[in-house]
């Protein structure tokens, strides 16, 4: 797309024009349409008065939301019929799209879905079943866009399609309000009324045999069906179970739960052509098929070289290729060329993509799609922000900043939902400036209580737009006493989303400023509001959920629950802060109940919130009002929401009605916990059983596997789902691993990793049982693809450290054992395991610290028992190691390295004394402090650490007659002599002779009437010579 802003386009410039009438006629050879000034040649020559106004609509009905289908019907009138003759069909095409482009307006999607459009967009069936031969309906709706869409008009017509669809899952998924009424219409309404509101288009007829939705299935496309489920299997279980639930005094009368039913092999069909990079989608979603019609229609309009997610080719790496049926284009080629001339065709892309990752259910976010939105973004921002100067927004009449404001919000946004760093701030910052929205973030000193007396500081969020009075222009009209009318009904309806406290409640609805100036705010446009929700939400992402990141959110919360001007930037609003106030004990209660209101309004049915006709629709805002500005705030779906509540319902011990929504999306676990809190533990599997009978899907097989154990339920799962439900193979590899066969568990976990690579907690588990399997190289790998996707898994570091290790390579596990300390200082293990690296290495440095923390949490309550203490060998080794580097920095005269073995041996010192201190103190510890110190020249320590060890020695048990000790204290006594005889001391040699012949008297007692043996043979003469030595010196 050639990069341009509004004002190019508005001012009659045709550089943004690229093409075109009808391609197929048309010769493009040695025409470059990525060069602006070829480009400005040849579009005024292919373009003409139809393609014009198709592209006006376009931006009209989808980028400013200003469609006027009155004036539309005017200039269609006026086009020369005569330039288009011979051509009818063209004028037929643009009233296809203004009658599209009208019920897009209108909120009548459904409408536009059946009208005459879809067959000029998606075919007939005669066509369809001439090319069948691709296996996807995206492929085939890829290809038909890529040779049916000849015209820009043509090409307007099949984008306002794909966004009727795309609108209606919102819709429905969404913001409501749904297209089930009953329990709201009257009953004098004719019967037809009560159809399913989606037969014909859900799917539509072409692709029914390809989704497998053939007609005996087809009543309740989509919108579920709600049936009571009976808590029982057959008869004979029903009896049994009536009894054990009266011995448990379980209620049977409450065991009947409503659970909603869908089409099986369609939906499953249809969830497994959006499954991206292994994630399936979120199995609850209703009316999957139109986000599934509106992305392969989108996609190929937006950006025809690009492959759709469910290959794994580059459609740009090699032009003219044709793998897996996808036709790859040239950029030269006629649907390139009408791709650069629809305005919004990649912004619509880009949103179905984020929607698309929306409903993925995987713990990371496809990389296939956040490639895919951020070249549909770039290019956007590129088109749209491009050149544009905030100070150049007079009187807030440039409508291209407030488009380029929405463009630089909706990527920041997109970020947030990818996980993106930085969450899209630098993008909101952005937004604001092109907005031209000031905010001040202050405080200021007001009251939060109805009895409060004495103000206190109050967060206070402070804006000023310079769209404010532009904005009020627009919404109020010519006539301003109907405009203030119409404004104050709009107020009020979307005021009546809100949940007042009730009358016993303390608090306030708003805080209460004492200074007057700061109650007053400025009117703020839609934009701006959503701006400031973005702001709230970078709050959340950048902080810790604690009181003082509440309060800043609770400040711009505030502020936008000031205006009443948008249903869906209101409901966010309130869900934001119900959330807030569920943590605070004073509001809890209007916050759970806010909450279940804003799950309500998205139906038409009567609720504890809405019960009465009046506030189910009549006081409902209409579709297209709720869809204005989805893109720009951070609304959850449906089942989120719902997902939510029933959270904070088991929170409070409703369990009962918990797990009747956790049964509606399927999460059976929850279920579980929910029923056996209520005391009906088999209830869920009933449930799972019942719902089985009445539509498979991978996720049920999967949850009844989880509940029974049974390994053929996931192989079932599996079946259904063609074997691309990972998490199926997951649970088949838990299972035998369980069992102990690990060598099925490591197949389950490498299929599941086929499918599905990212998953970092399922390659732990395979290196694991590798590691069982002495498979080394493959646990190498797996644990290497956990540090790659998770570099803060401190775990799998170790492992890998502990593989290198195996492998004798101390050199690569060193760094390995570092990275894994950066997340797990406390782990002891991992410090053992470096000590050991550390000797290998003769890092003697960062061994005495290894020894040390291992040391230091030994001293730590209840820790000492399972921490090891530290080996012979090992000190051993630190204390001869530290000596020899010593010796050899001495004999090589190298001042450095000798300075930093002394620090080294000062080290050891610290640690041998350490050891030393302890109460139960070995008595190699004493024999190796005795070395060391001999060999740096500390001689009277020699003799103190000598003594300890013989002090030691001799508390052991039995070491008169064991051959291992004795030899000890023989040698240490001898030891003890050789000092006091070099000392030369007269009263040292009289201490140590009676020292001596204790230890001879014990070990001669010892062996009464038995040879003694040599060792204590040598302390006798040892014994006569210090004897006669002493009597000597007394002469």
């Amino acid at each position: 797309m050639s990069h341009h802003s509004d004002n190019d386009m508005d001012n009659g410039s045709c550089s943004s024009d690229d093409s075109d009438i009808a391609f197929a006629s048309m010769d493009f050879a040695g025409v470059n349409f990525e060069d602006d000034a070829c480009g400005d040649s040849v579009n005024s020559a292919i373009m003409d008065s139809v393609d014009e106004e198709a592209l006006e609509i376009e931006r009209q009905c989808l980028l400013q939301n200003t469609y006027d289908p009155l004036a539309t019907t005017n200039e269609i009138s006026t086009i020369d019929t005569a330039a288009t003759a011979p051509d009818s069909g063209r004028i037929a095409c643009l009233k296809r799209v203004k009658d599209l482009a009208c019920n897009i307006s209108n909120g009548r999607y459904v409408d536009a879905l059946k009208s005459e459009s879809a067959l000029y967009v998606l075919g007939s069936d005669d066509i369809n079943s001439a090319s069948t031969s691709q296996p996807s309906i995206v492929d085939q709706i890829h290809d038909r866009v890529l040779s049916n869409c000849a015209s820009v008009a043509s090409a307007v017509e099949a984008e306002l399609f794909a966004v009727a669809a795309f609108n209606l899952f919102l819709q429905i998924n969404y913001t409501g309000p749904s297209l089930d009424d009953k329990g709201v219409t009257p009953t004098e309404l004719p019967e037809d009324v009560a159809k399913d509101p989606l037969d014909g288009i859900n799917p539509h007829p072409i692709f029914r045999e390809s989704l497998k939705a053939n007609k005996e299935v087809t009543t309740d496309a989509g919108l579920p069906v709600t049936k009571p489920v009976e808590a029982n299997i057959d008869k004979e279980a029903k009896k049994g179970e009536h009894d054990a639930a009266e011995t448990s005094g379980g209620a049977n009368e409450d065991d009947c739960v409503e659970v909603k039913t869908r089409l099986n092999s369609y939906h499953n069909a249809v969830l497994a052509e959006l499954c991206v990079d292994g994630d399936w989608p979120c199995q609850v979603c209703e009316v999957p098929y139109m986000l599934l019609l509106a992305r392969s229609l989108l996609l190929p309009l937006a950006d025809p070289r690009r492959a759709p997610w469910s290959h794994s080719i580059n459609a740009t790496e090699s032009a003219n290729a044709n793998e897996k049926g996808i036709v790859v284009v040239d950029a030269l080629s006629a649907p390139c060329a009408i791709a650069r001339q629809l305005q919004v065709a990649k912004l619509m892309c880009a949103r179905t993509a984020v929607a698309h990752q929306r409903l993925l259910q995987g713990d990371e976010a496809s990389t296939t799609l956040w490639d895919e939105v951020e070249a549909s973004y770039m290019s956007c921002i590129s088109f749209y922000c491009t050149g544009l100067d905030p100070v150049d927004n007079k009187n807030g009449q440039n409508d291209a900043l407030s488009v380029a404001a929405r463009v630089m919000l909706e990527w920041g946004l997109a970020q947030h939902h990818f996980g993106r760093e930085g969450m899209g701030k630098k993008s909101f910052q952005e937004a604001m400036r092109f907005a031209g929205l000031s905010v001040e973030v202050t405080g200021a000193e007001g009251k939060r209580t109805k009895y409060q007396q004495k103000a206190t500081a109050q967060y206070l969020v402070k804006t000023k737009s310079k769209n404010a009075s532009a904005y009020t222009e627009r919404r109020g009209g010519s006539d301003a006493r109907e405009a203030e009318a119409n404004a104050r009904k709009d107020n009020k309806q979307v005021e009546s989303q809100m949940i007042q406290h009730n009358e016993d409640s303390i608090l306030l609805e708003r805080v209460k400023f004492v200074d007057e100036e700061e109650n007053k705010h400025y009117d703020l446009s839609e934009l701006d509001l959503s701006i400031l929700l973005a702001l709230c939400l970078d709050v959340k992402n950048e902080n810790p959920m604690d009181g003082l990141t509440a309060e800043q959110m609770g400040g711009y919360l505030e502020r936008i629950l000031h205006q009443h001007d948008d249903w869906m930037i209101y409901a966010t609003s309130l869900l934001e802060r119900a959330w807030l106030e569920c943590e605070k004990n004073h509001a809890r209660e209007r916050a759970i109940l806010q909450i279940q209101a804003l799950c309500d309004q998205h139906t038409q049915r009567l609720t504890m919130t809405q019960s009465t006709f009046k506030a189910a629709v009549e006081d409902s805002a209409p579709p297209q009002e709720r869809l204005r500005n989805l893109h720009h705030i951070v609304y959850p779906p449906r089942w989120a929401m719902l997902r939510d509540l029933a959270d904070r319902y088991a929170k409070l011990g409703v369990v009962t009605s918990a797990a009747e929504i956790f049964v509606d999306l399927e999460l059976w676990d929850e279920v579980v916990e929910c029923y056996r809190a209520a005391g009906k533990e088999n209830q869920a599997e009933k449930i799972v059983r019942q719902r089985l009978a009445e539509a498979e899907t991978p996720r049920m097989w999967a949850a009844l596997g989880d509940l029974t154990k049974d390994p053929e339920c996931f192989e079932k799962a599996l079946e259904i789902s063609n074997g691309r439900y990972a998490s199926a193979h997951v649970a088949l590899g838990v299972y035998y691993f369980e069992k102990g066969d690990l060598r099925a568990s490591a197949e389950s976990y490498q299929r599941a990793l086929k499918v599905k690579p990212l998953q970092p907690a399922v390659w732990f588990r395979l290196g694991t049982v590798c590691m069982r399997l002495d498979e080394w190289d493959d646990a190498l790998v797996a644990f290497t693809e956990v540090v790659q996707q998770e570099p803060e898994e401190g775990d799998a570091w170790a492992n890998i450290a502990a593989i290198h290790m195996q492998n004798k390579d101390p050199a690569s596990a060193y760094p390995a054992l570092i990275e894994s300390l950066k997340q797990k200082r406390t782990n002891w293990r991992v410090w053992v395991s470096k000590l050991y690296t550390c000797l290998d290495l003769e890092k003697y440095d960062e061994a005495l610290q290894a020894c040390n923390q291992l040391l230091d949490f030994r001293m730590k309550k209840n820790a000492s028992e399972s921490i090891p203490q530290l080996e012979e060998k090992v000190v051993r080794a630190i204390v001869g190691g530290a000596l020899v580097s010593y010796k050899d920095a001495t004999e090589r005269n190298d001042a450095a390295a000798i300075d930093s073995a002394r620090r080294t041996l000062s080290r050891v010192r610290d640690l041998l004394t350490r050891l030393g201190s302890t109460s139960k103190s070995e008595p190699w510890v004493w024999e190796v402090s005795a070395f060391f110190n001999d060999t740096v020249g500390l001689d009277e320590q020699v003799l103190e650490d000598l003594m300890k060890q013989y002090r030691a020695l001799l508390s052991i048990p039995g070491w008169e007659t064991d051959t291992v000790q004795l030899p000890k204290v023989c040698r240490v006594v001898r030891q003890i002599y050789e000092m006091h005889k070099q000392s030369d001391c007269k009263e040292g040699l009289i201490k140590f002779k009676l020292l001596l012949k204790g230890v001879v008297k014990k070990v001669q007692a010892s062996y009464f009437n038995r040879e003694v043996p040599d060792e204590a043979k040598d302390l006798e003469s040892l014994l006569t010579e210090v004897e006669s030595i002493v009597a000597t010196e007394k002469e």
